[in-house]
């Protein structure tokens, strides 16, 4: 019998089954592809000072506030050097022919006027251009304006070694009418005073990549090239991919390598099957500025299937940011008691939640923890494997092993100190000011990483847990109490690019009837609210802030203490008590006199105890008690008496008495005088005694 037909049959199962062998890979057909660009015009901003100054793409480099500036006081009468700014980072390529125009602002002061032949030098590489002053822009009037310049430029080829340099000098300045001190000021370098050069020039390659496809999902890449490295992709207002017209949405993976900057975007619009479909990329430096785009055709192939995680698994570590930087929530709980030697203990959980490119980076890290394969940063580099197989590793999810590991290590007792490089240098934090204290100063510290649901390596949140207790024994670097400490403070450290963008904090703490958080205070800061509240079993303390600005240093200090006149419980009573006895005294002075002023006085005792429970420190809380008592005696003092009182003491006395005729009140006669005149004790009425 033939085989030939059954080897037939078997080729084709084989090709039939070999589209699902492999059920998340598909197919794309093309190369790499530069598309933009040759040259480009764009805004060169000055900056820097007036002897070594700079040019800078980006507006996000303008000061909000103060310019820098360079003062021509009195006349000049030979050339005078204003400023000189320079580019080094100049992109490889040809400078096209064209226009540059050079804008400076400037403020003439104390003169109607000036007239200035000023000349702007532009060297590019190895050629020189300049243009001076027309007639008609050389008479400046008094105040602020702009100075102008059109420089004709050659076309000339430039490398990655040459410089674009602008000197501004002044000829001749002559003053008109001068009213004092006159000076010509140039200004630049801020947003109010933004002086600039509309050149034309190259800046970077832009390159589509050639697209990966997994499943259904397809991956599109542009490779932004340049000697600004990461600065064109955090600086620059929107870099944005479209796919057949149309936007790929949803957050980007960046991924860095030298000086270029990779941004992948995930489509998920892919139809099935084979197609060509037309991808642009599109890069905005500036707001309002023109885009710079290319575009090129891909041929794909996709299979119908959920594919992979929706998010590009780079095979290479991914940036940490995108310029704006990533969400992160500092939210907390602190308990101030004590423990069983007597001394105060503070027990704290800080929740640490991070969004964005933070959160990939850090899922994409477990998932590599031990890897000795790729290149990892230092960061990384510095978890051994443990207990992580390879199976387990760069298996785009993340096992409960690797979560255990990096627990495990973070806290290893081995002199490696994981926590804190780990939160300082790989996230950027100041783990001093974020905890309160060295980690080396807690009696204990743990830490627990929750990865909110989700175990795949994509863009989603990842929360660090970190609990502490700290005794205030006194003993090695531990506090003692009654010492000022701070709980929390500026707990961003600077970075090149900014890592952290969207910043909020809330904790809240509680106390024991027994112990208080004397003197709270926040330092520095506009951003963050304090609320503090005293209740008879302990006292509350908040504070929350939004949008806090990654430089913004703010401090929170607490002053722990078991002082009796400042608990919750024994200032209560010493209020209540001193406050009861203050008014009893009130009341027995006011034995035969009106009280009626006195109770509507009592009015003062919900503002005191509003003034404890707002948690104002004790000696406030003793000052106001003190008053409101002091104030019920002096009224007490001088309230009229009452007309039965005094008919009481006018019986009790042995001097003759005479009644009002007016209020029948007994008024003693204390002279033998004749005629007498005095008022009546009861309704003030003048009493004239004859005889």
């Amino acid at each position: 019998m033939s085989t030939r037909p059954i080897l037939i049959v078997l080729v084709f199962l084989a090709s039939m089954a070999a589209p699902f062998s492999h059920p998340f890979i598909g197919e794309a057909s093309a190369e790499d592809m530069v598309v933009c660009c040759d040259a480009a015009a764009v805004n060169l901003h000055l900056l820097g000072s007036a002897s070594a100054g700079s040019l800078s793409p980006f507006s996000q480099d303008l000061s909000p506030d103060s310019a820098s500036s360079a003062t021509i006081a009195g006349s000049v009468t030979s050339e005078e050097t204003v400023g000189k700014w320079s580019l080094p980072n100049v992109w490889p390529g040809t400078v096209p022919a064209s226009t540059w125009s050079v804008s400076v602002e400037y403020e003439l002061s104390d003169a109607a006027s000036a007239q200035l032949n000023a000349t702007a030098t532009l060297k590019i590489a190895s050629q020189t251009f300049s243009a001076s002053t027309e007639p008609g822009n050389s008479i400046l009037p008094q105040g602020t304006g702009t100075l102008n310049f059109d420089i004709e430029v050659d076309a000339t080829s430039i490398s990655d070694m040459g410089i674009i340099e602008l000197t501004l000098s002044a000829r001749t300045l002559v003053f008109s009418i001068p009213t004092g001190d006159a000076q010509l000021e140039f200004l630049w370098g801020s947003e109010e005073s933004d002086s600039m050069i509309e050149a034309e020039l190259p800046l970077f390659d832009l390159t589509l990549m050639e697209p990966e496809v997994e499943g259904s999902d397809v991956y599109f890449s542009v490779l932004l090239d340049s000697n600004w490295g990461m600065d064109l992709l955090s600086k620059s207002d929107a870099l944005q991919i479209f796919v057949g017209g149309s936007e790929v949405t949803g957050d980007p993976i960046e991924t860095g390598s030298d000086n270029a900057v990779r941004v992948t975007w995930t489509w998920q619009g892919a139809k099935g099957g084979v197609e060509t479909v037309t991808v642009e990329a599109r890069l905005t430096i500036e707001s309002g500025s023109q885009s710079l785009s290319g575009s090129t055709s891909f041929e794909i192939e996709t299979f119908d299937t959920s594919g992979g995680t929706g998010t590009y698994y780079p095979p290479d570590e991914p940036l940490k940011s995108n310029g704006d930087g990533s969400p992160i929530s500092v939210t907390g709980t602190f308990i101030l008691g004590k423990d069983s030697s007597g001394y105060l203990q503070l027990d704290r959980t800080t929740r640490i939640e991070i969004g964005g490119e933070m959160a990939f980076w850090m899922r994409w890290g477990m998932d590599h923890i031990g890897d000795e394969v790729t290149t990892l940063s230092p960061v990384l580099k510095s978890f051994d494997a443990g207990s992580v197989t390879d199976e387990e590793r760069v298996s785009r999810t993340i096992e409960q092993i690797e979560v255990s590991e990096m627990e495990r290590q973070l806290l290893s007792t081995s002199g490696s100190g994981l926590i804190t490089y780990y939160l300082n240098v790989g996230l950027g934090l100041e783990v001093e000011e974020l905890l309160g204290a060295k980690t080396k100063d807690f009696l204990s510290l743990s830490i627990d990483i929750d990865l909110n649901g989700e175990s795949d390596v994509v863009n989603h949140p990842v929360t660090i847990v970190i609990s502490t207790v700290m005794v205030f024994n006194g003993e090695d670097d531990a506090p003692t109490e009654g010492e000022r400490i701070e709980l929390i403070g500026g707990f961003i450290t600077a970075q090149p690019t900014p890592l952290w963008g969207d910043i909020s904090l809330s904790l809240e703490g509680k106390s024991s009837g027994l112990t208080a958080f004397a003197f709270p205070k926040v330092v520095a800061s506009d951003s963050l609210i304090l609320r503090h509240s005293r209740m008879p079993w302990g006292e509350t303390l908040t504070i929350e802030g939004t949008d806090i600005d990654s430089d913004d240093y703010f401090a929170f200090k607490i002053t722990p203490t078991s002082s009796l006149a400042d608990t919750p419980v024994v200032l209560l009573v010493l209020l209540v008590v001193g406050m009861g006895i203050g008014l009893l005294f009130a009341l027995s002075m006011t034995r035969t006199r009106r009280r009626r002023v006195l109770w509507l006085e009592l009015v003062l005792l919900p503002l005191v105890a509003a003034i404890h429970l707002l948690a104002y420190p004790s000696v406030y809380v003793g000052g106001a008690a003190a008053v409101v008592v002091t104030i019920w005696w002096v009224t007490a003092v001088t309230s009229p008496r009452r007309r039965d009182g005094l008919i009481e003491e006018a019986i009790t006395l042995t001097t003759p008495v005479i009644p009002c005729p007016a209020c029948s009140t007994p008024n003693p006669i204390t002279s033998t005088e004749r005629p007498l005149r005095f008022a009546c004790v009861g309704c003030q009425r003048v009493i004239r005694i004859e005889s």
